[in-house]
């Protein structure tokens, strides 16, 4: 408060990333600064604040389709609504009470408030009272630098902007032909840090294994052979035995094959929570687990996900390899997350916010014209961005997904069979696909047919990383149907078709089970017709191609990240091998896969359940 003498905050519910423990009444609280018992002021509303007086609370709430800016006393009581408008949101009143900040199309803007309980409309096309955009592009971390100015971010750099240049107190001189207009800022101070990459020390030679290089049209498998890894990445690989400084570690893996870490090109998954970024995220860790050393995810919230990816560049939490799209470029009018494009010029904005966010691909989410779809596309290749496409279940707005170049398509084309027009169209287009078996349009999808066949809830890997109270509800009671009801062995037949032509596709397993549903997608594909080497190239060589990876990542050869899976059993005899999992290696360190436990050093901490 401005007296100082009283806190007010938002108590959240944990999404299940973090313990329940706390997520008893959630809802607005205050509080003495010199401490005391919590009082509750409301069920519902976010991003409690005060203004200019101690005794009122501003809130951001939803109703009626439309974000408020209600303020309430002290008691939750007198409520009032000031601003009200469709796709504002991150309301913040200033300091004095007379002016608003909020974000509009990922923009940061202000605009006078009038005093008094009277409610004004409210965002960027506001008429009520002048509406000035602070920012150049995108904004994040939109907060008050005193009643005068306000401040923002994009990625490591902060800005900020005066008030009284936004919007003047005076009017305009006599002699002034013009009245100045504002000019956002273009520069801004420089946060960023620098952190050293983790990167193990040391040599490490695993022997006597069958290794499946992924080289090759038949995979570059050496039936007894070695691996060489000196620090993060591979030294050499070679048949028989290999020649090796004294004090190397040695893994015999006599009767194991090895096969480089597996790629889910269509991740979804939590990174964090309200911001929150865990030191063991269950999810993360159970992908590793499962073989997964990389995941691209297509739509994730960038204020978590970037930070959680530097977090395991850095060595500080244990996670696959992290990508992401930030949040998509979504055509949709929902506020927070739709992103406006009527030219050229916007579609770059929101492609440049991204970048500057830490993104490397952009997600073209349905954009509801395609000369808007084309744009997203243009400016991505432009800012040298891969571009991947939301297929909409329409089958006429995937073809124009792959004529207009995105690089891949994901969600599989709706349609039980492709014809021969399709086929060659598709496979000359240069468009990766990722049909994402697990969640097919057309009928049952993989993740209840695999529900359906194995008794999920007992996996030896899988139980030991995912809560029982997630992992048991959602598997113990499933869906039983006819096994032709199951559309994901349709989808991944025409995806075989495609793939003979020269498509490049890949795994993706939507989030569906974590580290599991990468293996679901390769044991789908083999009942689509595939060979469990060809399973296995789309969850490697071809996602890395497909993605712009594979000069680090996707085979085993010299020179390469030292990313490994270790399976016990021989997955070109049966895909079903493929979750059987002794080891994984992410950047030359091993796991344990069911314990997660580093050989040779660190001992994971325990998750919050156990």
């Amino acid at each position: 408060s401005p007296d100082g003498r009283t806190i007010v905050f938002e108590k959240g519910a944990s999404g299940n990333l973090l313990s329940d423990r706390y997520n008893e009444a959630p809802g607005i609280y205050r509080v003495a600064a010199s401490g005391g018992a919590m009082t509750k002021v409301s069920d519902d509303g976010g991003s409690p604040h005060f203004g200019a007086d101690n005794d009122r609370i501003y809130m951001q709430v939803r109703e009626d389709d439309e974000t408020k800016l209600v303020s309430v006393d002290l008691n939750g009581e007198a409520r009032r609504v000031h601003a009200t408008g469709e796709l504002f949101t991150d309301l913040q009143i200033s300091p004095d009470g007379r002016h608003l900040a909020f974000r509009d199309n990922y923009g940061a803007y202000v605009m006078p408030v009038t005093p008094g309980p009277q409610e004004i409309g409210g965002g960027k096309s506001g008429t009520a009272t002048p509406v000035v955009k602070a920012s150049d592009g995108g904004a994040a971390y939109l907060g008050w630098a005193g009643p005068s100015a306000i401040s923002w971010t994009l990625g490591p750099t902060l800005y900020s902007a005066k008030i009284a240049d936004m919007i003047p107190s005076l009017p305009a001189k006599p002699d002034e032909k013009q009245p100045k207009t504002f000019e956002p800022p273009k520069t801004g101070a420089d946060l960023s840090i620098a952190a050293t990459a983790d990167k193990p020390q040391g040599v490490t030679v695993i022997r006597n294994a069958r290794i499946i290089t992924m080289q090759g049209a038949n995979g570059g498998v050496i039936e007894n052979g070695h691996i060489v890894i000196r620090g993060a990445r591979i030294a050499a690989v070679g048949e028989g035995d290999a020649a090796y400084p004294s004090g190397a570690r040695i893994i015999d893996a006599a009767g194991k094959t090895i096969t480089p870490g597996f790629i889910d090109a269509h991740a979804h998954g939590p990174q964090g929570e309200d911001d929150i970024i865990p030191e063991r995220n269950w999810s993360a860790i159970a992908h590793l687990a499962l073989g997964v050393t990389t995941v691209h995810d297509p739509s994730n919230a960038a204020a978590e996900f970037f930070p959680a990816a530097e977090l395991q560049r850095a060595g500080k939490i244990i996670a696959p390899r992290l990508f992401s799209t930030g949040e998509v470029v979504y055509g949709a009018k929902s506020p927070g997350f739709f992103a406006e494009i009527e030219s050229y010029d916007d579609a770059l904005a929101h492609v440049r916010r991204l970048k500057a966010q830490g993104a490397r691909s952009i997600k073209n989410y349905n954009q509801p014209r395609r000369d808007q779809r084309q744009q997203v596309v243009a400016a991505a290749k432009a800012e040298n961005m891969t571009v991947v496409a939301e297929g909409a279940s329409l089958f006429t707005q995937d073809m124009t997904l792959i004529a207009d170049g995105n690089s891949t398509l994901e969600h599989n084309i709706p349609q039980a069979r492709l014809y021969e027009d399709v086929r060659q169209f598709f496979s000359q287009s240069g468009t990766a696909y990722t049909p994402t078996l697990v969640v097919t349009y057309g009928g049952l999808s993989g993740d209840p047919y695999w529900r359906y066949a194995t008794d999920v809830w007992t996996h030896p890997i899988l139980s030991r990383h995912v809560p029982p109270h997630i992992l048991q509800p959602n598997s113990v009671r499933r869906t039983k149907a006819p096994e032709e009801d199951f559309a994901d062995q349709y989808s991944a037949r025409e995806a075989k078709a495609l793939a003979d032509r020269g498509v490049m596709v890949s795994i993706g397993a939507h989030g569906q089970e974590e580290g599991l549903g990468s293996h679901w997608e390769m044991w789908s594909f083999v009942r689509g017709g595939m060979t469990p080497l060809e399973a296995l190239k789309a969850a490697t060589v071809t996602p890395a191609t497909a993605l712009g990876y594979v000069k680090d990542i996707g085979t085993i050869e010299e020179g390469k990240l030292a990313d490994l899976v270790i399976l016990n059993a021989n997955p070109l005899d049966d895909i079903g091998n493929t979750d059987e999992i002794d080891m994984v290696a992410l950047g030359g360190r091993l796991y344990d896969a069911e314990t997660m436990n580093e050989i040779g050093g660190r001992m994971r901490r325990k998750y919050y359940w156990e």
